[in-house]
């Protein structure tokens, strides 16, 4: 409960949000719906789970966050600046395949343990490029480039961890052959492997199945980086389900969302609900600002401002 909210042209709402419930935030342009969400409640918020954050706006008092366990504030800004980050690493996907190519033969007959096949660290990856398979030339005045790695050729590997392979539905792979599969491949090749499954699963449920595992964060769009994320916290929420089933009861995590469906097709955003659904599931609250009609109608609850913008707010 959010109690005397009226920074810029709010006028001292109390606004109850229920919890684990997808509650949507409506309204015209400048009616206030940013205001109230991110310039009030996520920072109150933050503030009181202790971390740093921007001074809340204008309000009274913040009631009922007893009851969660953390807040995410989920926007479509960039995930990372390095090529070394992606998506099978984002979602913690890559020490299972480190693992398989540890029990190869050749790994076993040279000694070679999980630790060789990291991109992040150790002495596996190109000495050249660090493991990114790039170089990062720095512009000043334009975007920064990145140059396929001339010792590697993107490969990202030394060569004789490149002589290491592991066969899937007869088909022989190195390492890099494994980042340069899309997400549908690599679920169809390690089908029996169902730990590589349920790592890889949920970015296919955010819709980038076709995205592929190796593909450097820094050239996915805003709405796939969003997306990616969003796989990040399922991937991390189907962790603490199986905990939970465990008998470890938990406080769920208050998502919120700045319009989520923007530049999303209508197949797409079927996929982001589903997806947001399923943290629902996990025992999550998610709260959305969001102008889509099929959002709206899929809402537990709706939080309407307006009538207008600005001083009509």
């Amino acid at each position: 409960i959010l109690e005397g909210a009226r920074e810029h042209n709010l006028k001292n709402l109390n606004i109850e949000f229920p919890l684990q419930r997808l509650v949507t935030v409506t309204g015209v342009s400048g009616s206030g719906k940013s205001s109230l969400i991110q310039d009030v409640l996520a920072p109150a918020l933050t503030r009181h789970f202790g971390r740093a954050t921007e001074s809340p706006g204008l309000h009274d008092r913040l009631l009922g966050a007893d009851h969660l366990a953390d807040v995410v504030f989920v926007d479509q800004s960039p995930i990372g600046k390095t090529a070394r980050s992606n998506p099978v690493s984002y979602v913690g996907a890559w020490d299972t395949v480190r693992e398989l190519f540890a029990t190869a033969p050749l790994s076993r007959q040279r000694g070679y343990t999980a630790s060789k096949f990291s991109f992040n660290s150790g002495d596996g990856r190109c000495a050249l490029c660090g493991g990114s398979g790039f170089e990062h030339v720095e512009m000043q005045f334009l975007s920064d480039v990145y140059l396929r790695c001339q010792d590697c050729n993107g490969q990202r590997y030394r060569p004789e961890i490149l002589e290491v392979k592991i066969e899937r539905q007869g088909r022989m792979m190195n390492v890099a052959d494994v980042l340069d599969l899309t997400v549908s491949e690599a679920a169809t090749l390690f089908e029996a492997d169902r730990e590589v499954l349920r790592a890889i699963a949920p970015i296919s449920e955010v819709g980038l199945e076709y995205v592929k595992l190796g593909q450097p964060v820094p050239t996915l769009s805003g709405g796939e980086a969003q997306r990616l994320k969003l796989a990040g916290f399922l991937a991390a929420a189907a962790k603490t389900t199986s905990n939970s089933k465990q008998g470890l009861a938990r406080k769920g995590t208050l998502f919120l969302f700045d319009e989520p469906t923007t530049g999303l097709h209508f197949d797409d955003i079927a996929k982001l609900m589903r997806a947001l659904r399923r943290l629902l599931d996990a025992g999550n609250s998610l709260i959305v600002i969001e102008h889509n009609l099929d959002v709206i109608r899929a809402s537990d609850w709706l939080i309407d401002l307006g009538p207008e913008g600005g001083d009509a707010g």
